[in-house]
């Protein structure tokens, strides 16, 4: 597991407006990694993992969206079956409570990337190098 920044962007849940957001980030080469967009009324919250993320910050603030940084663990893991089941598991076994995850795999790949909010990330980090 890595730390990793993660930009908590509030959003108003209107049509196009994911759109607009990522088409500004990407004017100024700004790459998505990873990101979540929970299904909500009204403004909403869009995690994303950004880079680079202090030019992501600078794009939010010139368009006016609230966000907070927030320090999440990243793993990879092998596409088998247990083995999201193994490092929950290790948390779970040192006290760390997990917040929220999300994560995806490409079919034929041999990794998935998997993002966590944590209720202890540097001790999170520890766990597997």
């Amino acid at each position: 597991m890595s730390l990793a920044k993660q930009l908590n962007i509030q959003v108003a849940n209107e049509r196009g407006a994911l759109a607009s957001l990522c088409s500004e980030l990407a004017k100024v080469a700004v790459n998505i990694n990873g990101f979540s967009v929970p299904d909500q009324t009204g403004k909403g919250s869009v995690r994303i993992l950004a880079s680079p993320v202090e030019t992501a910050k600078k794009v939010l603030e010139k368009l006016g969206h609230r966000f907070q940084e927030e320090t999440v663990v990243t793993v990879h893991l092998p596409d088998r079956p247990g083995s999201l089941g193994k490092i929950t598991r290790k948390l779970a076994e040192k006290g760390i409570d997990i917040l929220y995850a999300y994560g995806t795999i490409t079919r034929g790949s041999e990794r998935a990337m998997v993002v966590m909010g944590v209720s202890d990330p540097k001790a999170a980090s520890e766990i597997v190098k």
